[in-house]
């Protein structure tokens, strides 16, 4: 599955809303994990406390900001130890998204996983954006949790089924390997979306005119049934128990509604369609779907 887990960490709680992920996915698939923090120009780390209550209270009289950090990482290793995962600390300088990319591709990391949040309300946004310019850029699929992340709805926890936009395009289903390890190694079960927008107008040579589109939106939905029961039969031949639902409106919103209704479920999806405009759709249903869900997203760039 995965060989080698990149977890960038600021030394704040709310960054480590990822790491009961890590744990399971590093646990089952027998991953290294690599701890990773970035000494960002212009951050005030004397501000950035250690943040778990089971290091003590000796990290906080720490004169100085790196050997805190130093020993709030070490300190988070050997958590991961003690939960049977061999974990590593790396420490590099820069621009945060910039760094945590070029560590990944050139130390052979084939999945980052992080937390939008970060220590404060400034850092927060910091943090988001670092990984909203992550997801956009990696070539390694993200594993993200964002700030609506709640404990216990993670891998290690209540997580049971994996939800999984397809657009129809090649391109979007490049996320099907990633979903059929999950399924494999996690026991989890996979549904299939595809969100069909109805055409409420159309439009002629002079003026936009109202029409009825019944013919349409059930030529559509057709199609996406018969496109989704294709894509299902793959992963129900492999063993894997998998649904699926036509969904109708707005994509992220659809998607976001749909995940919500248990507690148990994940997103994966692609950050590329079809081309275009729809890409560009489908990469803001990602950053939409980190934003609202409270549970994982996967996301997968296609190269």
């Amino acid at each position: 599955m995965y060989t080698k887990i990149l977890v960038p960490l600021d030394g704040s709680k709310t960054a480590e809303t990822i790491l009961p992920n890590v744990m399971r996915l590093a646990r089952e698939s027998t991953s290294k994990v690599v701890l990773l923090t970035v000494d960002a120009p212009g951050l005030d780390s004397k501000k950035a406390g250690p943040s778990w209550s089971h290091m003590g209270d000796a990290l906080a009289t720490l004169e100085r900001p790196d050997a805190q950090m130093k020993a709030y990482m070490d300190s988070a290793a050997s958590m991961l130890a003690g939960m049977g995962v061999e974990a590593t600390t790396v420490t590099v300088a820069g621009e945060a998204a910039e760094e945590i990319l070029i560590y990944a591709t050139d130390n052979g990391c084939d999945l980052i996983a992080m937390s939008t949040r970060g220590r404060s309300a400034l850092k927060r946004g910091l943090m988001g954006s670092v990984t909203d310019a992550v997801v956009r850029a990696s070539d390694v699929p993200v594993l993200a949790v964002g700030p609506k992340s709640v404990e216990g709805k993670d891998l290690d926890g209540s997580i049971r089924s994996i939800a999984v936009p397809l657009d129809g395009s090649d391109m979007a289903e490049t996320v099907l390997p990633h979903v059929e390890k999950l399924a494999n190694l996690l026991s989890l079960d996979v549904f299939l979306l595809r969100v069909v927008r109805m055409v409420p107008w159309a439009y002629g040579a002079h003026e936009r005119v109202p029409m009825d589109t019944t013919n349409i939106e059930a030529a559509l939905e057709l199609e996406a049934k018969e496109y989704l029961a294709t894509v299902a039969d793959r992963f129900t031949a492999k063993g894997i128990t998998c649904r699926t639902e036509v969904l109708h409106g707005v994509p992220w919103d659809k998607i976001v509604n749909f995940s919500t209704t248990t507690n148990d479920m994940m997103v994966a999806i692609s950050t590329h369609g079809r081309s275009g405009i729809t890409r560009f759709v489908l990469g803001s249903v990602a950053d939409m779907l980190i934003r609202s869900l409270e549970t994982p997203v996967l996301v997968v760039r296609p190269l």
